[in-house]
């Protein structure tokens, strides 16, 4: 029997999640955030950021496919596509599925967390060493003042 579980609580703190954890794989306070990521029997690897999910192994997909692929089949031809946010990799990912694209930078302000995301999240990190791909830990709004009309499509995963 597991006697270790991660609380997730909702903000009424009337409801939640938890999920019993079977190692720990990395847990660090950065300058940013606390990141855990772990394992769990139910849902694979958990990534967590400041006590909240922010992907499950088993289930990541549905999120990363949605915030990627919708606004991309939207834009008729999209080959600059700037992602802020997003560390784990896993929007990156789903981006690079399309043929158009011919460029992706991620601006994630946590350079950790991108570390963390290459060493222990491989299903979602997988493209993050694409030739294709510039990685900056920047903070996004700062960023972004830096290029006018370069970008075919930015999309926000803070």
């Amino acid at each position: 029997m597991n006697h270790i579980n991660f609380f997730e609580y909702n903000p009424n703190e009337t409801s939640g999640v938890f999920f019993s954890i079977s190692n720990i794989l990395f847990s660090k306070q950065t300058k940013y955030q606390r990141i855990d990521i772990f394992d769990t029997p139910e849902f694979g690897r958990v990534f967590a950021l400041d006590g909240l999910t922010m992907t499950r192994e088993m289930d990541e997909f549905i999120y990363h496919e949605m915030i990627a692929h919708v606004p991309m089949f939207i834009h008729e031809n999209p080959k600059k596509v700037l992602v802020i946010g997003g560390g784990d990799g896993g929007t990156v990912r789903e981006v690079l599925k399309h043929s158009s694209v011919e460029e992706v930078i991620m601006c994630e302000i946590d350079a950790e967390v991108i570390e963390a995301a290459k060493k222990y999240l491989p299903l979602t990190s997988c493209e993050l060493d694409n030739p294709k791909v510039k990685l900056v830990s920047e903070d996004g709004s700062k960023f972004i003042k830096k290029y006018k009309n370069y970008f075919d499509l930015i999309i926000i995963e803070s």
